[in-house]
């Protein structure tokens, strides 16, 4: 194990490569043996490293907007988060350290030094236990959509008072109950109701969310993303006593976590900045692309490679 938490890994890489939504960037298909999981994971592009965290029920897919345009100045580091996909689901370990290191392992398989860190969702967590974990190393912190748990600052508020399905999916095995055997209806409603724009995110990517939903073991296995938000509430908690001197940005959608994502940045960051995106929902890749590559090449372009 590093000193820094990373672990050593080894990756090997598949045989061949898909085209990023049928256009030019590449993906190039891995997996890595990393923190006592094997992991699945992309890679495209070329120029300073972006390693990308997904949310639920989202993969490595929900970058490859960015990506494809993006990738012709960064090289981006997509990885399913154990539990999701073609990544392995065991039965514990999805607490933001835990996941935080898997990623530690990752870029060293990858012989990563210095990274940017791209987050959306509950990938979010992790990633902030990442820049603290590995503040000699990553470079920038960028948070979409984030919800926080754990802080303390006046006008905070949980949010999961804002979101009915976060206290549902704490209850993991109701959950499973309940969605096993419905997970197009289930996964539909997320992809259209939490959208500013119910149509920005493609029939087709929402079939290929249901198809790795329904692979066996992970609902049961990604939902334990929520079942840790206690963990995750005492570990950013915990981290979050001292500030975080690597640079964040984070932004939300007016329609969803709105001001919660840039606040809670002003409060465990000592260089953030962000806001909220005007006509967006919970799914900012796809609703506001645009936007959000502009913001991101700009904060990424300020903060060059040592």
């Amino acid at each position: 194990m590093r000193s820094d938490g990373g672990i050593v890994a080894r990756a090997w890489a598949g045989a061949g490569k898909v085209s990023a939504q049928g256009d030019l960037m590449e993906l190039t298909h891995k997996r890595a043996e990393t923190n006592g999981v094997r992991l699945h994971y992309v890679t495209a592009g070329s120029g300073p490293t972006v390693l990308c965290l997904h949310g639920w029920p989202e993969t490595h897919r929900e970058y490859r907007v960015i990506i494809e345009r993006l990738g012709h100045r960064y090289r981006f580091i997509a990885p399913d988060l154990r539990g999701f996909a073609d990544s392995d689901k065991p039965f514990s370990g999805y607490d933001p350290r835990t996941i935080a290191a898997d990623m530690l392992g990752l870029l060293d398989a990858e012989k990563t030094e210095h990274f940017h860190i791209l987050s959306h969702d509950l990938g979010g967590p992790a990633s902030v236990a990442l820049a603290y974990l590995a503040a000699e190393r990553a470079l920038s912190l960028s948070t979409m959509e984030t919800p926080f748990f754990g802080l303390d600052y006046p006008g905070y508020v949980d949010p999961r008072a804002a979101y009915w399905h976060l206290a549902m999916h704490m209850n993991m095995d109701v959950t499973r109950f309940l969605v096993e055997g419905r997970e197009e209806q289930y996964l539909r409603h997320f992809f259209r109701d939490f959208a500013y724009d119910p149509t920005a995110v493609p029939e087709s990517e929402i079939q290929a969310y249901v198809t790795q939903m329904r692979q066996p073991g992970n609902l049961r296995a990604s939902l334990n993303l929520y079942g840790s938000i206690p963990q995750a509430a005492e570990q950013t908690k915990e981290l979050t006593v001292e500030k975080l001197t690597v640079p964040m940005m984070a932004w939300g959608g007016r329609s969803s976590f709105g001001s919660h994502c840039f606040d809670s940045a002003k409060a465990i960051a000592a260089n953030a900045r962000g806001g909220v995106i005007e006509e967006c929902g919970h799914w900012v890749f796809q609703e506001r692309t645009d936007f959000v590559c502009a913001q991101l090449d700009r904060f990424w372009a300020e903060r060059p490679m040592p």
